[in-house]
């Protein structure tokens, strides 16, 4: 014959069950923290990449420069100067009306 549990045996084995859960999400959630570390260690860095890449866009972008400016006093005059950005034409406007289609063609 089965005796009925009392309620504080349920507590405890509801308790000890929610301990466990607790400690598989905390494993988990190590494990996940571990292996995002280890990814980020081995990308490459992206502060030389960005500092490298910001140095040489300041170059190019800078103000027209001497020809053969070597640092020395040219008064040649003559300049050379980055290609600016053109801005693109806009798309046409057409007065072809919509063709209403259906599934099959």
């Amino acid at each position: 014959m089965n005796t009925p549990t009392s309620g504080s045996d349920r507590q405890l084995a509801r308790n000890k069950g929610l301990a466990r859960i607790s400690a598989i999400t905390f494993g988990a959630g190590a494990a996940g923290l571990v292996g995002a570390v280890a990814i980020a260690v081995t990308l490459p860095s992206p502060t030389a990449a960005t500092s490298a890449n910001t140095a040489s866009n300041a170059v190019s972008s800078s103000t027209p420069v001497q020809a053969g400016d070597d640092g020395g006093d040219d008064d040649s005059g003559t300049t050379t100067s980055t290609p600016q950005l053109q801005p693109a034409a806009p798309p046409s406007n057409t007065n072809i009306p919509p063709v209403a289609t259906t599934g099959a063609s």
